[in-house]
């Protein structure tokens, strides 16, 4: 199995299909997909994963089959196992497996079909495909793991089989939001595109220049974005022969990475693009420096000369900051002007109370009374893991504005009432901003604290 491939390609399955088939309350928390990184770049680095078992001690035994394998102790140990067992299996062994995988507990079920399927389609695409139409509903999702593992290793004959086969992808970008989401939001032609630049970009150029329509404008994107992270220029050659929306579209992609690498080229290149481009150029290579570089970013934020543009880009790089410095950010979100504060104190406010709940309440208490202060307020109370709840409750009934005062009301008081409801409910009775019907909810244990959390402001926008 192409091991490249899998170690990033199998995080963002557990983000995007797994998010979808367990439902959103089982979504893989990040230390799980922290952990499945490591196992697989660990796999990756072996060179083989035959290599990586014959180097392991003598009396260690290769897994038999997967339910043995949900049997070891250890989340690491059983992620390896289950890539060393399904890299040693034939076609048909692997669709005797698939039809065991209904079996298997739902988080390693994701794990197991992910690495499967991608196995199955370097060996015999054409067999894994047809599985998958006997599998429901279901072989929706593992049509793009199909599809992205037979392009990785052989994108000529899988963009034939797409070609000729179109409805057996019709629905496979409708699910992942912006920029795709991994294999599960982007359409087939997208992933063999991608695929296919890795290997051959000027290939992958003419054959995405033979679709139509989204499929044409997707297929470009992805080479684009694949070849501008390493070669700019190239993606400018690339570029240069395209038209209208494909081309716009290419022209933010390079201005990304290339503000990923360098602001001064990145300007440079947004210069000589057409007027009417160029902002959204610049919002984008803005991101691209924001991802890479927070305080240089920070210090760039005057190159916006439009006051909406630039409050959005004080949002982003005020949230990329304060992943590592969250006071940083907090005093940059303070010292930019009112208009930009709002949404930049959420996302700033987000981190700031999961890392340091003490300094972030010191913060907020420089805040004078107004729309920031009751942001970043509502923002702490829905974010803080700490269990003062009384801090949190009286800090709640500070909040100015009538409608977000009750939404952090009732998350500080839910949660509260999760650990001590007896001294919740007491809160509660002698609260005077709150109305009868949300006391008697809240104190007949009416929804989780989530449900407070989930609307408004401050509880993740409106």
């Amino acid at each position: 199995m192409n091991q490249k491939l899998l170690y990033p390609a199998v995080t963002l399955f557990l983000g995007a299909a797994g998010g979808f088939l367990v439902g959103n309350n089982n979504k893989p928390a990040p230390a799980e997909k922290e952990k499945a990184a490591e196992v697989l770049s660990r796999s990756s680095r072996s060179g083989s994963l035959s290599e990586s078992a014959s180097n392991r001690s003598a009396g260690t035994q290769r897994p038999r089959s997967a339910q043995d394998i949900h049997q070891k102790p250890g989340q690491l140990q059983r992620m390896q196992s289950m890539l060393e067992f399904y890299a040693g299996l034939s076609p048909e062994q692997l669709e005797e497996e698939a039809k065991k995988l209904d079996g298997i507990p739902m988080p390693e079920r994701m794990m197991a079909s992910y690495v499967l399927f991608a196995k199955w389609a370097e060996t015999d695409p054409m067999s894994a495909m047809a599985y998958s139409d006997k599998m429901g509903f279901t072989g929706m999702f593992v049509r793009p793991t199909i599809m992205q593992s037979w392009a990785s290793v052989d994108p000529v004959a899988a963009s034939k089989f797409y070609s000729e086969n179109p409805g057996q992808f019709a629905m496979m970008g409708m699910f992942g939001g912006r920029g795709g989401g991994g294999p599960m939001g982007n359409g087939a032609a997208s992933i063999i595109a991608g695929e296919w630049a890795r290997q051959s970009p000027d290939d992958a150029m003419k054959w995405a220049k033979t679709l139509n329509g989204s499929e044409k404008g997707n297929a470009v994107s992805s080479i684009i974005s694949q070849i501008a992270i390493n070669d700019p220029q190239k993606a400018m050659n690339l570029a240069a022969s395209l038209e209208g929306d494909d081309k716009s579209r290419a022209n933010r992609q390079i201005a990304e990475a290339l503000g990923g690498k360098s602001w001064d080229e990145a300007q440079q290149f947004i210069a000589g693009l057409p007027t009417d481009q160029q902002d959204d150029a610049r919002r984008r290579a803005f991101e691209g420096l924001a991802n890479k570089n927070p305080t240089e970013a920070a210090r760039q934020l005057g190159s916006f000369s439009d006051e909406e543009q630039r409050n959005r880009a004080t949002a982003t790089v005020a949230e990329r900051m304060s992943r590592e410095n969250p006071s940083e950010a907090f005093s940059l979100v303070i010292s930019s002007g009112a208009a930009a504060q709002e949404d930049a104190m959420r996302n700033v406010m987000m981190n700031y109370a999961r890392q340091d709940s003490v300094g972030a309440l010191a913060a907020i208490q420089k805040i004078p009374q107004g729309e920031t202060r009751d942001t970043a307020i509502g923002t702490y109370v829905f974010a803080n893991n700490g269990t003062n709840y009384a801090e949190n409750f009286a800090l709640a009934e500070t909040i100015t504005d009538e409608r977000d005062r009750s939404r952090a009301i009732g998350v500080s008081a839910a949660k509260w009432m999760t650990t001590n409801p007896e001294a919740a409910k007491a809160a509660i009775q002698q609260s005077t901003s709150l109305s009868d019907e949300v006391k008697t909810r809240l104190m007949e244990g009416g929804g989780s604290w989530r449900d407070w959390g989930g609307r408004g402001r401050d509880g993740g926008g409106r």
